[in-house]
């Protein structure tokens, strides 16, 4: 209940002590702080100690505090705190072989969909097909032949990218349309910028405007399913282009038809040191290299560089950052051949 007279709760702890001001200082925002912490297994001192550098008065953070530990609320948090634990010493024990095996994405020509399902697709390992796609007329892409064949139809472009930190979690607010000769013009001029990028938060118009590409799209026997409108997402930007950290909810084939991307990764084991803040994305955001992080807490990295034909597949949960090298064109598909549904469990880390 609240106090209309004083301004705070009729039973607030503070009261007891006689301090009359208590709730100008120490609003609900610092008792969620407070709970966060305590939540998080930060030690009672420790929490006092931080509270009291932003000038907040001791003897009131001492009550609230301990009110805090005494509640029932956070009592009945404890269990749900010791299962999050060994779920996270679990996830670090993975991370801890994992760092105990080459640091790298290997690298296979012509693997079999029987060799990929058993030592990738059911291991969550990534790794870069080559030698799949070469009988694909996509792979025939440039610039010159995507005006001649698709016409001039509207396409969605994601835009003014490089004013915003947030503009994937923002993709939304960036769409814009635009003719696609405007876009191949713009591409022809071989700019290096985040300002312009054809990505899969495109695809619901894109995919009817740019239906005669998917003729030039060939099959994966063994991997995919057949092929139609409505399978693969398009992406095509210049050098400079960034998707930012964030993890799929779905296994993945990148597959680049031409030029040059870096594509840095993190085991879905090492989430907890992924400032994962909401949905599936990271307060990283565009860092590749995680450059705020000290190198000891740092989740291990692996590092890719994929060129025209190579094709990445990127396990579900798995932590991604791609930037475009040069110009790039390429295509994402999810149709596998074999089950790939996790969305129907998935718990968001944040606000969805």
């Amino acid at each position: 209940m609240l106090d209309a007279r004083k301004g705070f709760r009729a039973d607030d702890p503070l009261r007891a002590l006689g301090i009359r001001d208590a709730p100008a200082v120490l609003d609900d925002s610092r008792r969620e702080e407070i709970a966060a912490r305590l939540l998080a297994g930060e030690a009672p001192d420790a929490i006092l100690a931080a509270l009291l550098k932003a000038g907040l008065p001791l003897a009131a953070l001492r009550a609230e505090i301990e009110a805090a530990r005494n509640h029932p609320y956070l009592k009945a948090a404890a269990p749900l705190q010791a299962r999050l634990a060994k779920r996270d010493w679990l996830l670090e024990s993975r991370a801890k072989l994992e760092r105990m095996a080459a640091a790298g994405i290997p690298l296979r020509d012509r693997l079999s969909p029987e060799e990929f399902l058993a030592d990738h697709y059911t291991t969550l390992t990534p790794v870069v097909l080559t030698g799949l796609t070469d009988h694909w007329p996509g792979r025939r892409w440039t610039l010159d032949y995507l005006a001649d064949v698709v016409g001039d139809p509207e396409i969605e472009v994601q835009t003014d990218r490089e004013a915003d930190p947030d503009f994937e979690l923002n993709s939304i607010a960036h769409k814009r349309r635009m003719r696609w000769r405007e876009v191949l013009a713009k591409l022809a001029d071989d700019p290096d910028t985040n300002d312009f990028y054809v990505t899969a938060n495109n695809s619901g118009l894109n995919r009817r405007a740019l239906d005669r590409l998917w003729r030039d799209v060939g099959d994966l026997p063994g991997y995919l399913g057949p092929s139609h409108l409505g399978d693969g997402f398009f992406w095509m930007g210049p050098k400079g282009t960034v998707t930012p950290w964030h993890h799929d909810l779905t296994q993945n084939l990148l597959v680049n038809m031409a030029g040059r991307k870096r594509v840095a990764m993190v085991s879905p084991a090492e989430t907890h040191r992924m400032r994962n803040h909401r949905h599936c994305f990271s307060r990283f955001g565009a860092d590749a290299a995680l450059s705020e992080v000290a190198e000891a807490e740092r989740p291990r990295i692996l590092t890719v560089e994929i060129g025209p034909g190579d094709i990445l597949f990127i396990p579900v949960g798995w932590w991604h950052h791609v930037t475009g090298l040069s110009l790039t064109i390429g295509m994402s598909f999810t149709n596998f051949v074999w089950d790939n549904g996790f969305t129907g469990f998935y718990a968001s880390e944040g606000p969805l």
